[in-house]
């Protein structure tokens, strides 16, 4: 990711070539971080987003909606009372760095006309979001920031606004052959030329110090002690035609298919042989680059509470488990006492001594002696005898009880793993409350209150459907209300269903239309059973499959549980990049 000050010239340039004289319309504020300002202008209506996420800063135009909260927060409410109708007059990067200035011309409370700004510090964890007067004093900030917290800089009301450190890098937009030359000379030696192009410049970062070097065809590693004139011309010519692409706005927004997913505005020399995809703007490059970012941010943040008590949930129950069948092995062994107390009932004119008695066993084929223990409180062998008999009668009840609560703990582990699993496979936060909505209506976590909407979210908008080789619709569900609706509602009574055996994973249905399926098909449903199922990092996954005819479920089962009887098996990787994904 390279959101460096080039990305945030390109989107000044857009901001300013649409919003010069545009009027605030709306504020919002959907995240305690992050504002949506809604601005009319030229008859257009837009919608910018601003966040200072320490995962994802930036502002741009988006088309992503987002719920707001019923009552908006502090900041929102002050930039809604100064802003509302407000015109904007310019919009500014500051220096070459990652800091944007919006201009806004506003009425105080006397109705004169007045010049506000918000600054926006697009710079990771330190990322803000500021309101200043035109005196350049903040009247708030999204995050404010105290001596206790900072002794650099301090943001809070009252305080003036001033730039963060500049690290004593030079605006690469003021620098000529000269000087550029000179800054060559009077850095470290053994410095890198692609550490040099990167630390002394603002805005670029490290991803544009390997460009400067790939077109200057320079080793970027090479110290620059090592670089002749002819190389130190090739970098600044190089280093020249990056600012030129820059200043007269020839930018090209791409996302590239290489590992880490980077990103940029100008052409990248350096990447033509990465695959790539190309956007209009620089805001549709953003909003399309961090959507998935962000709804991964909001998941995490839901589900590291949710998995932690899912995960000790499971603990317990394991706990419990473990206690229950130590109890049940005593139960087992009940058998003894019955066999005491009916020895005690033979030998009732026995003498005792002390506590325990010595009495023949009639049991054992070489007719031993035994010695009983008898408690030490009661000395009558009859009353012992009865102790034995409850005992023993206690301990048969208890197996039965036993065998019953283990097999409702095996189930509620397994319903959780499940859970646990589905948690993983989540893609958005609706996955989420779906999950949580379940889990509330099963008496798991307190009651969860369902989103307006996700309560019109419909199941069948989520679940992930797959085209076998001849076009048979593959369904496959991602939590366990998605799974009984496929399962229960989609298939239909000659259609098969598949699903991983003996670990947590997705039921899937093919649906066969009535058709004879090919054998590929059933190995296609099998590999995304076993791809969506615990097993996925596993070279093979034994998968068990069936006609949805042969399905049950139990009355008063959990959701996603079901039994069969008749089935078959077979073990298949878990390779899934040649079956399509089902476009209707």
């Amino acid at each position: 990711m390279a959101l460096d000050g080039i990305v945030v010239h390109s989107i000044c340039t857009e901001l300013k070539n649409n919003l010069i004289n545009g009027r605030v319309d709306k504020v919002h504020q959907p995240e305690k971080d992050e504002i949506i300002v809604k601005i009319r202008n030229n008859s257009h209506n837009y919608k910018l987003l601003i966040t200072s996420n320490s995962s994802s800063p930036r502002m741009h135009f988006t088309t992503v909606t987002k719920e707001n909260p019923i009552s908006a927060p502090m900041f929102c409410m002050l930039l809604r009372k100064h802003l509302s109708g407000a015109k904007i007059i310019d919009i500014s990067q500051l220096g070459f760095d990652r800091i944007i200035e919006m201009k806004f011309e506003c009425k105080d409370e006397l109705r004169t006309t007045v010049e506000k700004s918000i600054i926006v510090e697009i710079m990771g964890k330190h990322s803000n979001i500021i309101f200043i007067d035109k005196d350049r004093k903040v009247i708030d900030s999204i995050k404010r920031v105290s001596e206790n917290m900072s002794s650099v800089r301090q943001i809070y009301p009252g305080k003036e606004y001033l730039l963060p450190p500049t690290q004593d890098k030079v605006n690469p937009l003021e620098v000529e052959e000269n000087k550029f030359i000179d800054m060559l000379k009077n850095a470290d030696q053994d410095m890198n030329v692609y550490s040099f192009t990167y630390k002394k410049f603002q805005g670029f970062s490290s991803l544009i110090g390997k460009e400067i070097c790939f077109r200057a065809k320079i080793n970027e590693d090479a110290c620059i002690s090592n670089l002749i004139e002819h190389d130190i011309k090739n970098l600044y010519d190089s280093f020249r035609t990056i600012i030129t692409e820059i200043e007269s706005d020839k930018y090209t927004y791409k996302i590239f298919r290489d590992k880490k997913k980077n990103f940029h505005s100008i052409k990248l020399s350096s990447f033509d042989s990465v695959e790539y995809e190309e956007f209009d703007t620089v805001s549709e490059l953003l909003d399309f680059y961090f959507n998935d970012i962000d709804n991964q941010n909001r998941i995490n943040q839901k589900v590291y509470g949710l998995m932690k008590n899912i995960s000790n949930k499971i603990d317990r129950d394991k706990n419990k488990l473990k206690k229950r069948h130590k109890e049940l092995e005593k139960a087992e062994n009940r058998e003894k006492y019955r066999i005491y107390a009916d020895l005690l009932m033979a030998n009732l004119g026995t003498e005792v001594h002390g506590n325990e008695v010595e009495v023949i066993n009639y049991y054992d084929e070489e007719m031993n002696k035994m010695i009983i223990p008898l408690d030490h409180k009661i000395k009558d062998l009859k009353r012992n005898a009865q102790k034995y008999y409850k005992k023993y009668e206690k301990l048969k009840n208890a197996e039965e009880e036993l065998v019953k609560l283990i097999e409702d703990a095996k189930k509620e582990i397994e319903y959780l793993e499940n859970i646990e699993f589905s948690i993983g496979l989540c893609k958005n936060p609706d996955d989420i409350d779906q999950i949580n909505a379940e889990l509330s209506e099963n008496g798991y976590i307190k009651k969860y209150k369902v989103k307006k909407s996700q309560k019109k979210l419909k199941i069948t908008d989520k679940i992930l459907v797959y085209e076998s080789s001849f076009g048979h619709e593959i369904y496959v569900g991602r939590n366990n209300i998605q799974n009984d609706y496929i399962t229960f509602k989609i298939a239909d009574k000659n259609d098969y269903w598949f699903h991983s055996k003996g670990i947590p994973g997705s039921h899937v249905v093919i649906k066969t239309n009535n058709d004879e399926l090919e054998d590929i098909e059933y190995m296609e449903a099998a590999r995304l059973a076993a791809y969506y199922s615990n097993g996925r990092n596993n070279k093979t996954v034994e998968i068990d499959y069936t006609k949805r005819l042969n399905l049950k479920k139990p009355s008063n089962a959990m959701l996603g549980f079901v039994i069969f009887h008749t089935n078959y098996s077979m073990n298949i990787d878990t390779d899934i990049s040649n079956i399509k994904i089902f476009e209707k």
